[in-house]
């Protein structure tokens, strides 16, 4: 099995994975970010057989067309339609969610974030009905990851076990 951070949700009892790939992937991109702009992506991965428990396979590097200020991030598209069709093909693997990064702050989700995450649940072309948000923030000069799901209408957060 792979090395892999642990998330859990009492409540609803169910955990999200993220590889140790993935994750280092995602503090790679986070070091590239000289410039100390809010950055982000999609998550890619899959569910358990029993679709209790999420697997992050993939936190890809914002598309080219995304746009970022100090304290903003709009995630474009270009490249992401081709990159989902190539991991469902290879892996069985699809879109599960967002990330984002709120550099030097917390990682907790703005209203905004929440929003959005609200509208990709509840729309069609996402086929999300309960996509994952992870932020990441600095607290003391760490990274710090905020990892929630998106469900009816609620939002469910994760802690690291």
């Amino acid at each position: 099995m792979l090395d892999m951070k642990e998330y859990e949700n009492i409540e609803l009892k169910s955990k999200i994975f993220i590889e140790d790939a993935a994750y280092h992937r995602l503090l790679s991109i986070i070091a590239d970010n000289k410039n100390k702009l809010e950055t982000g992506g999609i998550i890619i991965g899959h569910y358990d057989a029993d679709c209790q428990n999420a697997v992050i396979t993939e936190c890809t590097k914002p598309p080219e067309d995304s746009k970022a200020d100090r304290f903003r991030f709009y995630r474009g598209i270009k490249g992401l339609k081709s990159l989902l069709r190539q991991h469902w093909k290879e892996q069985n693997e699809y879109y599960l969610g967002e990330w984002h990064l709120h550099p030097g702050a917390s990682p907790n989700p703005s209203a905004a974030d929440i929003a959005q995450m609200k509208k990709i649940a509840q729309d069609k072309n996402f086929n999300c009905k309960e996509p994952i948000l992870m932020v990441l923030g600095e607290v003391a000069k760490s990274q710090v990851i905020n990892l929630s799901i998106f469900k009816n209408d609620h939002i469910y957060y994760y802690v690291e076990k």
